[in-house]
């Protein structure tokens, strides 16, 4: 079966906060949420910390969930948090963050557009807290036009590895072949569903590279230059991939 899957950050939503969060600042900010002692922990020590725990998901491909992360710093930094007092910290600063949520223009109504056609779809993001995602989608009115949100905190996988690809295509009950993933980064959104067989859909857009060289090449199957009016080029495409091409 087809499927059709986006990438969150940037393809669908944009919310800074939150990206800031996931990327750099959240250990820190739970530190200060709960008060804790800090010793001779510095932010900048903290979040270098933080950058390195994340640059060796990367390299594994083994996602470790925000929960996890911030769990993990602070005991690198000699701090102690209560379980339910971190967790309840990370969510509330996630949860104060979608409020900076703002769609991208025209995201929502291609997903409602290929919705009413009967394309099956997903979500799949590399994002450590997995409820945000969900707390996005329902506030932009399309949660339930995707019957996938397939994230590394979920799946266990970043999307340095085809892994998280391939979660996302066995919840939906997809095949590579012939499905396709749309996402604005050519090495994790088109390079990576590619190397899972999926053909790869890149949204040319201004974007801020945090672990990626921004010279990074692929070469995607199509190119959108906005998400507006892309529903009926995905169509196509889908179309496209479906038909066997004539010898």
């Amino acid at each position: 079966m087809q499927v059709l899957t986006f990438d969150f950050h940037n393809t669908l939503a944009n919310c800074e906060p939150w990206f800031d969060l996931e990327v750099r600042d959240l250990p820190w900010a739970v530190i200060e949420h709960l008060d804790l002692k800090r010793g001779d922990s510095t932010r900048d020590k903290v979040e270098r910390v933080y950058r390195q725990l994340r640059l060796d998901v990367i390299a594994s491909g083994d996602e470790i969930d925000a929960y996890d992360s911030v769990s993990q710093v602070l005991s690198r930094l000699g701090m102690i948090a209560a379980r339910t007092a971190l967790e309840a910290a990370v969510d509330s600063l996630m949860l104060l963050a979608v409020d900076s949520m703002m769609p991208v223009p025209g995201a929502a109504d291609t997903v409602r557009f290929l919705h009413a056609d009967g394309v099956p779809m997903g979500v799949v993001s590399s994002a450590v807290h997995h409820q945000t995602l969900n707390w996005i989608l329902e506030r932009m009115g399309i949660d339930r036009c995707f019957q996938a949100v397939v994230t590394s905190a979920s799946s266990g996988f970043y999307k340095s590895s085809p892994a998280i690809y391939d979660a996302a295509l066995r919840e939906l009950g997809g095949e590579a072949k012939g499905s396709v993933h749309v996402g604005d980064s050519l090495r994790w959104d088109v390079a990576m569903s590619q190397r899972a067989g999926m053909t790869a859909a890149w949204l040319k857009s201004p974007r801020r590279e945090v672990f990626s060289a921004p010279d990074f090449t692929a070469t995607p199957s199509l190119t959108l230059a906005s998400m507006e009016q892309a529903g009926p080029l995905l169509v196509e495409l889908l179309e496209h991939l479906r038909i066997p091409a004539r010898v």
